[in-house]
């Protein structure tokens, strides 16, 4: 449990010392013996305060913001006005949210007395200091139950709406969740074990919007502004509330053998096929003869001989190390487009939680560098790995004290070089002396 102390009241609520205090070891601890190892519903009161709270619905609008401003309709944004999805969304985004707004006073001008929802998918790749925040949140956690095989997303729900859109549903296959929610106003989760959800002959049984004759017959949980609700993976489930709130639907993401597969070759698919717009013409050869397909063939560059297997196990080797890079989310964040201003003096620090990480790349002389889940291909250089290890290893560092390190007489170049590849994506910051 956190226990107030007098400096939290001048400190950002989300300050990560502060987060680390109030999620630690012995809240995730409780966590599990509450929820049985994560296998049924709970809610926790002791989780987000008001201020937490309401900074991170502040963050959720600076979120809807970029999307309206710069990346339109992207990253899974659907909207529903009084229960009916729009697809022509320009009018939406020029009422986007704007700075220092409240969420009462941007929903009333921008959907007035209507009732409205919002999913947004992916939203680990924007607000850095939400993103920070829940990963710092969740550190504990995945060090206790592991690193989900496919990593961690998150959805954003905003709205007004008396049901959640998608009626009664289940998620897709092997994603339990972690609700945080952010208020203002409550929300009622109802959830049912397969045996409990019995639909008439001809009801829509997924997505089904007659929901009153299953009421009865499902659990709920009821849960207000700051408090967490985790949900296993594999239920039939609806969202009901009568006032306005934020949720962050955070997913551990996890599948089947045969669906986790289809992912790996879809992987392998991106890696070693070249794109090739040559069309094929009808085969009029014998039907032994197959020499049509070596066109095709000849497009995979297959390294290690062509081993299918050995492949796969490389993707994967992939994906762990983009995740571990990431705090566990499955998608890398926008990468910054601005350049800073790099003195001899600047200071350098690794935004935590985040670790970035080096395994040697294929080519020879070469290091593969992940940093918030994207992979880097560089030149190795002596001193490059003892410099991300530094800056792992937390503090503020001067660039000069960085370059210092390499023995090199192109030192200065390198490091420069190798300081804006990682803040461009995301895996420090660079301030001022």
């Amino acid at each position: 449990m956190h226990h107030f102390r007098e400096s939290d009241t001048i400190e950002n609520p989300l300050a990560p010392a502060r987060l680390r205090r109030q999620f630690d070891a012995g809240w995730w601890t409780d966590f599990l013996a509450h929820s049985e190892q994560m296998s049924r519903p709970c809610v926790f009161a002791d989780a987000l305060d008001a201020g937490q709270a309401r900074l991170m619905r502040r963050q959720v609008l600076d979120i809807l913001a970029e999307l309206g401003q710069t990346h339109k309709a992207k990253y899974g944004y659907r909207l529903w006005l009084d229960g009916r999805q729009v697809d022509e969304l320009d009018e939406h985004f020029a009422l986007h949210p704007l700075p220092h707004e409240e969420v009462e006073d941007w929903v009333g001008r921008a959907f007035g007395e209507r009732k409205f929802g919002i999913i947004l998918n992916r939203g680990e790749k924007f607000s850095p200091g939400l993103s920070q925040a829940i990963a710092l949140i969740m550190e504990p956690a995945l060090k206790m139950i592991g690193m989900p095989t496919e990593g961690i997303l998150f959805t954003v729900f905003i709205g007004n709406y008396d049901m959640t859109p998608l009626g009664i549903h289940k998620d897709s296959p092997g994603k339990s969740v972690i609700h945080f929610h952010l208020g203002p106003g409550p929300k009622t989760m109802y959830t049912w074990r397969d045996d409990d959800y019995v639909t008439a002959p001809g009801e829509k049984r997924c997505n089904n919007m007659n929901i009153a004759p299953h009421l009865p017959s499902a659990a709920h949980h009821a849960f207000g502004a700051g408090q967490l609700y985790f949900m296993p993976e594999n239920m039939f489930h609806l969202g009901m509330q009568d006032e306005l709130s934020i949720g962050i639907a955070c997913w551990f993401y996890n599948r089947s053998d045969h669906d986790f597969a289809c992912e790996l070759l879809h992987r392998v698919r991106e890696a070693h096929l070249r794109p090739s717009e040559r069309m094929l013409k009808a085969d009029r050869r014998p039907v032994d003869d197959i020499a049509t397909v070596e066109s095709a063939l000849s497009l995979l560059a297959l390294p290690g001989g062509g081993d299918l297997r050995a492949l796969m196990r490389d993707v994967y080797r992939d994906l762990r190390y983009s995740l571990f890079s990431n705090a566990g989310y499955r998608n890398s964040p926008v990468p910054r487009e601005d350049k800073p201003e790099m003195r001899p003096d600047s200071r350098v620090v690794a935004e935590a939680p985040y670790r970035m990480l080096c395994r040697p790349a294929d080519e020879a002389g070469r290091l593969a560098l992940y940093v918030r889940g994207t992979k880097i291909a560089l030149g190795n250089f002596p001193g490059l790995e003892a410099i991300v290890d530094r800056l792992n290893g937390g503090g503020k560092f001067a660039v000069e004290d960085i370059v210092a390190m390499v023995d090199d007489p192109l030192a200065e170049k390198k490091v420069r070089y190798l300081l804006g590849l990682l803040h461009r994506y995301r895996g420090i910051a660079v301030t001022p002396r």
